[in-house]
């Protein structure tokens, strides 16, 4: 009788637990900007640190668009499909710097 009452007492705790996480309808993809590159032949790499395999180098004319900030020094881009690492410091906002949504299958 003891076992009953403890895991009916685990199974609400856990339920009231559950219900306090708030649910929300955003999915990753939406706040996902367009930004540009700064300079020219800016490199995006496959890890955050500059020894690490460079992906692509891009342009300031590349879709490039700001998935969000890593840590302090380095930013994950989505460019053609692709996610890789860019520095901070080495992307600027576009002029029309709206959110995109990205198609979905």
């Amino acid at each position: 009788m003891k076992n009953l009452i403890l895991s009916f007492a685990f199974l609400a705790q856990t339920a009231v637990a559950l219900a306090a996480i708030p649910h929300t309808t955003a999915r990753p993809t939406d706040n996902i900007m367009a930004v540009t590159t700064r300079y020219e032949n800016v490199k995006m790499h496959r890890q955050p640190g500059t020894s690490t395999e460079v992906l692509k180098s891009l342009r300031s004319t590349d879709g490039i668009r700001y998935v969000r900030q890593y840590n302090q020094s380095w930013s994950i881009v989505l460019v053609d499909g692709q996610v890789g690492y860019v520095l901070t410091t080495e992307l600027g906002k576009t002029k029309n710097n709206t959110k995109v949504m990205l198609a979905r299958k």
